[in-house]
């Protein structure tokens, strides 16, 4: 599914079955949660720093899942099952998640021009990670699915920049304001183009990551707070 030029978006995949995994139900344990965020970050920063640290972790929870999600979906109309109790991440030596292991077999995603249908199975895990997330950490939802939608956009560019597959369902997910069901879109403009002061298109947050908060970490590149 991922020859050629769509290569790139699979490099998160964890395909070696000799790699350790640990299942994302036990990551969001608050224990485990507690270890790795101490493990990555220090006590200099944990738990005063909860928050960000939380945002930063949901931050490579999205860079490992999304990218080979889209595309098995927008290129070609299949999916993995997403429940939380069906996904496992690698851990990089230091502590943060360095890859995705699909533990269910692909099947034939949604034909729906609704994108909340097409993306349900992603959409419901995003959700159940977020609150998960949210509780831990005393951090906005509305934070962590800026992350979220951050990913899922620059993902659906670097597709249009590889492939001509209609990219209109993954764009519906960060243009539409309601659900069909009439409640609020969290990913509606989790990104948006503003005209910068040279006439030139800038890529903004529609919401703060947090980073700012510390130091070292800084201002993403993209912070609304910049302007």
């Amino acid at each position: 599914m991922f020859e050629g030029a769509l290569a790139g978006f699979a490099k998160t995949l964890v395909l070696d079955e000799a790699r350790p995994v640990v299942p994302l139900a036990e990551l969001l344990r608050r224990e485990t949660l507690d270890r790795l965020l101490l493990q990555v970050y220090g006590p200099e920063l944990m738990p005063d720093q909860q928050p960000v640290l939380v945002s930063q972790w949901m931050k490579y929870y999205a860079m490992q899942l999304i990218p080979p999600v889209m595309v098995a979906n927008l290129v070609h109309r299949v999916s993995w099952p997403l429940a939380v109790d069906q996904l496992s991440f690698a851990l990089h030596e230091r502590g943060f998640l360095d890859g995705v292991r699909f533990e269910g077999a692909l099947f034939d995603a949604s034909n729906s021009d609704d994108p909340f249908e097409r993306f349900a199975p992603l959409l419901d895990n995003l959700q159940q990670v977020i609150d998960r997330l949210a509780a831990y950490g005393s951090v906005a939802p509305g934070v962590l699915w800026g992350n979220a939608g951050d990913y899922l956009e620059t993902c659906l560019r670097e597709l249009a920049s590889v492939s001509d597959v209609s990219l209109a369902p993954g764009y519906g997910l960060l243009r539409e304001r309601l659900k069909p069901d009439g409640t609020r879109n969290p990913l509606f403009n989790a990104i948006i183009y503003i005209e910068g002061n040279d006439g030139q298109s800038v890529r903004q947050r529609r919401s703060c990551c947090l980073s700012h908060r510390v130091e070292w970490v800084g201002r993403c590149e993209h912070c609304p707070l910049s302007r």
